[in-house]
């Protein structure tokens, strides 16, 4: 064989593995992605960054960099203009803590070619191809009603169906979604488990501490001899709490958040549980798959990708406790059955993200 045919052979292979390869990209060797919260200042807050970094710890540091960026306070100007902020510094992806009106910050963040993963809140309805990861907020406040209906059987000395009495409903922030979905789950649970009880609207209890607890005391003075006071709030829970132990109300109350007080109060009784939404697993898993998919150069998935919540009593409250005393490694190994559970889910057909909008009945 001559050199001439030789070579001709030799670009028409590489003629051919071109072809082949056209439009496959290679896999990156690293990835930025930068975590940007809706606030800092409150626990449930560390406990995404918390989660965002186990993820990176068990990926590597070498195959990705985390920057975690956000307001202190709940401000969506400033958290809309970190997000475009760090696309202009130079990152693959953010993943979005939503608490509403990030829908045009992200649309212009995904048309300079930026994925966004979605947390905390999964966007409205008319943002399509969407990939969010959260826990299912109904099925979060259906089993708070689960933890405190057969305490007040104990209480009452009769079955729930026979129960009558007022429910007093809080919400720190009136109609956001997560919000919303835990209350319509805590309402239905009761209308179904006890319908002689009545549910009444709920009220603003504001979204920090002094003014809930103001707004907290005031309702729980017109209603003292309520079967229970609920709120789906970190600050206005913490309200009830410091009420019902200086009023002495003999009252089960649960938490949807983590704070301290709340989860020493579990170790003690003094609340009956948490229900917790997972915002640690919610931030690994983000992370996570968003990492993952640019490494291998994959598309993002497309849907809600859900994550289990955790069910917090007496029962494991000290692996609780002890588990954030080293809040990332600690919960990583706490939270492993939901972290390995929801990561290695198939990706390839998630329920659409309009589904988290809708209460589940």
């Amino acid at each position: 064989m001559s050199k001439r045919t030789r070579l001709s052979e030799s670009l028409l292979l590489s003629a051919v593995v071109m072809a082949l390869t056209a439009g496959v990209a290679a896999a990156k060797d690293k990835v930025t992605i930068s975590l940007i919260q809706l606030l800092t200042a409150q626990e449930w807050a560390s406990e995404f960054a918390n989660g965002a970094r186990a993820a990176v710890a068990d990926l590597g540091a070498d195959k990705v960099q985390l920057r975690i960026q956000g307001p202190a306070g709940w401000d969506l100007q400033k958290e809309a203009q970190t997000a475009l902020s760090e696309v202009e510094r130079g990152t693959d992806a953010i993943v979005l803590t939503n608490g509403g009106g990030m829908i045009e910050p992200a649309h212009l963040i995904e048309q300079k070619g930026v994925p966004v993963t979605w947390i905390l809140v999964a966007p409205p309805d008319e943002v399509s191809g969407a990939f969010f990861v959260g826990s299912d907020n109904y099925a979060v406040g259906s089993a708070g009603a689960d933890l405190i209906i057969p305490v007040l059987e104990k209480k009452y000395g009769k079955p729930a169906s026979e129960i009558s009495g007022v429910v007093v409903q809080g919400i720190c922030v009136p109609g956001a979604t997560n919000l919303s979905r835990r209350l319509a789950g805590i309402e239905d649970a009761v209308k179904r488990r006890m319908p002689k009880a009545t549910v009444l609207p709920p009220f603003d209890s504001k979204l920090e501490y002094a003014q809930s607890y103001a707004a907290w005391d005031q309702a729980i003075k017109k209603y003292p001899k309520a079967l229970f006071y609920t709120d789906p709030c970190q600050d206005p829970n913490e309200s009830i709490q410091k009420i019902r132990a200086d009023d002495k109300l003999d009252v089960p109350q649960v938490y949807y958040d983590n704070p301290e007080v709340a989860r020493l109060a579990v170790k003690t009784g003094e609340i009956t549980g948490i229900v917790s939404s997972n915002r640690f697993t919610e931030g690994y898993v983000a992370v996570y798959v968003t990492a993952q998919r640019l490494l291998k150069n994959e598309k993002m998935p497309v849907g809600w990708l859900k994550v289990p919540h955790k069910v917090i009593t007496t029962a494991n409250a000290d692996d609780f406790i002890a588990a954030w005393a080293n809040s990332g490694a600690g919960l990583r190994k706490f939270y492993d059955k939901e972290i390995t559970a929801t990561r290695d889910l198939p990706l390839s057909h998630l329920p659409p993200t309009s589904e988290y909008n809708r209460s589940s009945k």
